[in-house]
């Protein structure tokens, strides 16, 4: 790497100049506004997606293992399992706000 200043060539790795010491490499000072609206989109869709994953799961188990005495067919289980996926789906976001906050 090249310094601006004295045009001294110095290695890739060096962060100031050997001979006049100005810092070659500045650290960032943060993300884009895209980038950070992409990671955030990105966080709520994979959280609504566990929480939905695990909501499905969890009422379908309890339906047919826990309760077997309602006597419930397949098709009612997987439709109140739907249910409880949209529902995990809004706690999966509602979650990532309180964390993020």
């Amino acid at each position: 790497m090249q310094c601006p200043v004295c045009n001294h060539l110095n290695s890739a790795m060096d962060v100031r100049c050997i001979q006049c010491s100005t810092t070659l490499i500045h650290e960032a000072v943060g993300h884009s506004a895209g980038y950070r609206k992409t990671t955030e989109a990105m966080d709520a869709r994979v959280y609504s997606g566990v929480g939905a994953i695990f909501g499905f799961f969890l009422v379908a188990i309890f339906l047919k293992f826990i309760l077997p005495g309602l006597s419930l067919d397949d098709r009612t289980i997987y439709a109140v399992s739907v249910g409880g996926a949209w529902i995990g789906g809004i706690l999966g976001r509602r979650f990532l706000r309180a964390k993020m906050k």
